[in-house]
């Protein structure tokens, strides 16, 4: 504009030389004053804009670990127990509570207000309590101190709150100035006491959540410039804060909006110091230059909501959207604190082999979200000595990698090859340093493979960006028959941001035909599904687990065999025998016999199979199909002996119609019909032709 008004200035033929001279200073003059101070263009300046917070009204919870005990905003932080000072006579002279701090402090000014202290207590064997507490803010090298209200230091039995206000002045703090609060009891004594009177100060549970509410500065938020690669616009939040990264994981939520949509989709996170950098990616320009109205909001804790907003102009061009996402330059974070998922898949083969078992193991674990992203990021700086990285990553040799692979928003076959040979003998720091998992818990002790293979996956996106990718691990391990085997442990490490947000896990295992599980043991039954059966060519085993976090604990233990009494062919085979000589037994007992109470029996043989398709213990199999066998032949030898018709072949057992009542003959035992209410009646017997006299 400037340039435009003394090109004006020089085109106007009636201003002599002089006169041009003097509007010229005096327009520049304006402009200089002009332009700093004028709110619409202030706003539609490309530059990063601090839009929050010169300080915030917020809860600080009373927080102690085994040596500290701190301020923070964060309920998260909260444990399941509480932490507490107790007195259990009477105190007439003054001690120090507990002292709790808020380090280090953030800079700014902390504005006159009103701190309340909100303190869990609970009298027990006594009918109350009269207490003159003190609570002192100390903010820098200023003190501010409040006592307990004349009307409230009377506390009766039981559990309660007390509530001390301490009025604060405004005074500016640094970031090494200290804030702190210290609770002092200055007098207590019991009202009605018995032996074992006491009352106790709680704070730093969930359940006795004590804390003080404070006015005073927490952190920064800035907007940052907006990149802009192609038609795709990148908007970043810089989280600036004494918490560091807590204030990512443990903060409520955080969004951002452009011209008032809210932009969806996983951000990236990058750690930049003591900063936390948010960015996401917006794909609604119109092309061109244009001015967009960009606003944040960051949930610190329940209630304290911080927002900000501001205009930036941007100019955007036609193109296929670059790398698919924002590339930082320096390294992203692995979690925002709301983890990634994870899908794990298992297949295990057992076969025998000369000297004894070998179990064949094929695990493929799918990694998404912010978990995918660092690995692809990682592999595309194997080896860079020009930016920091974490131990995890720098640890990795460039190889073959040069400088035209490295960083190139792209992971090259090159790199994949020098990922999977590294891994080899990197695995363990990788997944336990990288990914936060046990890799023996969850892999086996690979050392003791004969041969194990490493292959990852990119699953058709080779750009460095939020898309999934698998790493499937091959081995063959020696086993030995009958000693107990872990098939699988919760592998995850209990971490306080967690890297998963959750998992499934999902295991399909078999036997050959002369090899056997023997045992499928879980100890913690409502986490996993367990399924064994056994086939005559094999075991099947199936685990399943969805939804399953970081404090799920389960262990799987088997006992891998190759005895003849546990192979599923071998074991089918000999209840078969069992089964068949014992049927064929009981019925060349029964020849003359009535064979009906032995037919129903047989109903007995698909139960056993059943027990064996169920995969029961071998030997309970074995005692059951003997027991059955055994049935049978006592059932054969009990059975009633039938008698000869006079051709010399056994007479048949009527049909008995079952409507008509019916009387044994006395000679033979054959039920006759009596198909007739007349009395007296005969009958021949239809069995031996004798006859029966019925009188009543």
């Amino acid at each position: 504009m400037c340039v435009d008004v003394i090109r004006w200035l020089f085109s106007q033929t009636f201003v002599d030389r002089m006169q041009r001279q003097a509007l010229l200073i005096l327009s520049c003059f304006l402009f200089a004053i002009i332009l700093p101070s004028n709110p619409l263009i202030e706003q539609s300046s490309a530059e990063d804009v601090t839009v929050c917070c010169d300080s915030v009204e917020a809860d600080l919870y009373l927080l102690s670990s085994d040596s500290d005990s701190i301020l923070s905003p964060f309920e998260n932080l909260l444990a399941e127990t509480p932490t507490s000072a107790s007195f259990e006579s009477a105190q007439t002279s003054p001690e120090q509570i507990e002292k709790w701090v808020l380090s280090p402090a953030w800079s700014g000014v902390v504005p006159e207000s009103t701190w309340s202290l909100e303190l869990n207590y609970d009298v027990t064997d006594a009918g109350g309590a009269q207490l003159n507490l003190s609570a002192v803010v100390t903010i820098g090298g200023s003190t501010f101190t409040g006592y307990l209200d004349v009307g409230s230091q009377f506390v009766p039995a039981g559990a309660g709150t007390i509530t001390i206000d301490i009025p604060v002045e405004s005074v500016t703090v640094s970031g090494t100035s200290e804030v702190s609060l210290t609770l002092n009891a200055r007098t207590i004594v019991f009202s009605v006491p018995s032996s074992g009177a006491s009352i106790e100060f709680l704070w730093g549970s969930e359940a006795e959540d004590s804390k003080v509410s404070a006015n005073l500065p927490l952190l920064d938020l800035s907007l940052e410039e907006p990149v802009v690669e192609g038609d795709l616009v990148y908007f970043g939040l810089r989280i600036e804060s004494p918490f560091g990264m807590e204030a990512l994981v443990f903060s409520d939520s955080i969004t951002m909006s452009v011209n008032g949509i809210l932009l969806d989709g996983d951000p990236t996170e990058v750690s930049e110091g003591d900063a936390i950098l948010v960015i996401w990616t917006w794909d609604g320009a119109s092309g061109g230059v244009e001015t967009v109205d960009v606003s944040m909001e960051y949930v610190l804790q329940p209630g304290v909501k911080l927002t900000g907003l501001t205009m930036f102009e941007i100019e955007t061009f036609d193109s296929d959207g670059g790398s698919g996402g924002y590339y930082p330059l320096n390294e992203p974070l692995r979690t925002s604190g709301r983890g990634s998922p994870l899908t794990i898949t298992m297949d295990l083969e057992l076969e025998s082999e000369d000297n004894g078992l070998r179990l064949s193991r094929s695990s493929t674990l799918k990694i998404d979200g912010e978990m995918a992203f660092w690995m692809r990021w990682g592999m595309d700086h194997m080896g860079d000595e020009t930016i920091p990285l974490s131990p995890v990553l720098k640890n990795f040799q460039a190889g073959a990698v040069s400088d035209d692979e490295r960083g190139s928003r792209v992971i090259e076959s090159l790199e994949v090859n020098q990922f999977e040979g590294y891994m080899e003998s990197y695995y363990i720091t990788y997944f336990q340093l990288g990914l936060g998992i046990e890799s023996e818990e969850l892999l086996g002790d690979l050392s003791d493979s004969d041969t194990f293979a490493i292959t990852l996956d990119l699953m058709g996106e080779e750009r460095v960006t939020n898309a999934p990718l698998t790493i499937r691990i091959d081995s063959l391990t020696p086993l030995q028959s009958g000693v107990d085997y872990t098939l699988l442990r919760s592998f995850i490490k209990a971490q306080p941001s967690p890297l998963w947000s959750g998992y499934s896990i999902s295991v399909s295992g078999s036997s050959s035909l002369m090899t056997s599980f023997s045992t499928v043991d879980i100890d913690v039954s409502d986490v996993l599904e367990v399924d064994y059966l056994r086939f005559p060519w094999g075991e099947m085993v199936t685990i399943r687990g969805d939804g399953l976090t970081q404090s799920d604990e389960f262990s799987i233990t088997t006992k891998p065999t190759s005895s003849p009494l546990h192979a599923p062919l071998s074991l089918t085979i000999i209840v078969v025998m069992i089964l068949a000589g014992g049927l064929w037994l009981a019925f060349a007992m029964v020849r003359q016999k009535n064979r009906y109470p032995l037919l129903i029996e047989t109903i007995l043989i698909p139960m056993v199979f059943l027990m064996l398709f169920f995969a029961y213990p071998p030997l309970f199999v074995l005692f059951s199909s003997t027991g059955v066998a055994f049935a049978w032949l006592a059932t054969a030898l009990v059975s009633p002996r039938l008698i000869d018709s006079g051709n010399g072949t056994p007479a048949k057992t009527p049909n008995i119609v079952p409507s008509f009542p019916t009387i044994n003959c006395p000679q033979c035992s054959v039920a006759n019909p009596v198909i007739s209410n007349e009395r007296p009646i005969r009958l021949e017997c239809t069995g031996c032709g004798r006859i029966i006299k019925i009188v009543a």
